[in-house]
């Protein structure tokens, strides 16, 4: 995993207090986004997973995770 997309998302989700979903990490070329999640958390970043439902290109209802910082880390 490279340390720059960590770091990346590190910064982002204490900016955006949003957090990040895959799509807008895969904007970012982060195409790993919930093993870069795995190891904010193992550094010690309190990231909650919210569970979203929208409907996709087709008009089915689909749900995608958002991940949104609470706390900890550096």
């Amino acid at each position: 995993m490279d340390s720059s997309q960590i770091d990346f998302v590190g910064k982002y989700i204490k900016r955006h207090k949003r957090g990040i979903s895959s799509m807008e990490a895969f904007g970012f070329g982060i195409t790993r986004l919930s093993a870069v999640i795995y190891i904010l958390r193992d550094r010690g970043y309190q990231i909650e997973s919210e569970w979203r439902t929208c409907k996709n290109r087709y008009g089915h209802t689909t749900r995608y995770v958002r991940y949104v910082y609470r706390g900890g880390g550096k």
